[in-house]
């Protein structure tokens, strides 16, 4: 077997493998986790960002559909109940193709510097695809819901006493992103570097060792010659 040929079959055992993971994490608890009762943070967008950072901007891309796809699927099962705004194709899978493509490129940015930590890079790229992440999904949902959000937002601000009559619509809306990255947010991101980072540097310390254990093999058979 040659090489195109083992690069293909890792390509598509690593998209089988994280898709497979990140149907699993849609249909369980594991998807999200509970931090101090108050925090909800999730971990379904690593899956694409894993495959994006090993296996390349294609095998991210599909990881990524099959998180979108999920996502659809969930929020349709549910009847539109807590976020109805996943109901729609357009919010629910469409960033979730695109995200990865960050992953990807940034990766591929850190990896082109001589010496440079893998597993470095890849938590670099996590941490930038998860904040992208957030930012894409809630920019669909302003394009497609936020007028209605805006409203319903004023309509909360002033039953609680508050004056956001100064405030336009689009800085009411942003502000509350701001508020969730600062909160949630922070906490996701961190979760994604961590784990990138550790399973990365799990996966490239197997493939050295292997790497060395092939390089005796080959200087045995030399030897032996």
């Amino acid at each position: 077997m040659n090489n195109t040929n083992q690069s293909l079959n890792y390509k598509i055992a690593v998209t089988g493998v994280l898709g497979a993971l990140s149907v699993l994490l849609a249909v369980t608890p594991l998807g999200y986790i509970q931090l101090a009762g108050l925090i909800n943070i999730t971990i379904m967008h690593i899956p694409a960002i894993l495959a994006a950072v090993t296996a390349g901007l294609v095998p991210g891309i599909a990881v990524g559909f099959v998180f979108g796809i999920t996502s659809l699927v969930r929020a349709i099962m549910m009847g539109g109940v807590p976020t109805p705004f996943f109901m729609n194709p357009l919010v629910a899978v469409l960033p979730r193709m695109i995200f990865p493509i960050v992953a990807w490129a940034i990766n591929k940015g850190f990896t082109s510097i001589p010496k440079f930590p893998r597993a470095v890079s890849g938590g670099i790229s996590a941490a930038v695809a998860t904040l992208f992440h957030t930012m894409i999904v809630m920019l669909m949902i302003y394009l497609f819901y936020g007028e209605r959000l805006v409203t319903g937002l004023v309509a909360t601000f002033e039953k609680l006493g508050l004056d956001v009559s100064s405030l336009s619509p689009v800085g009411i809306y942003f502000a509350i992103i701001a508020a969730m990255e600062a909160t949630n947010g922070l906490w996701e991101i961190l979760g994604a570097v961590i784990i990138v980072t550790a399973v990365l540097a799990g996966l490239y310390a197997v493939q050295g060792r292997r790497s060395k254990l092939r390089d005796l093999e080959e200087k045995e058979e030399k030897a032996e010659e």
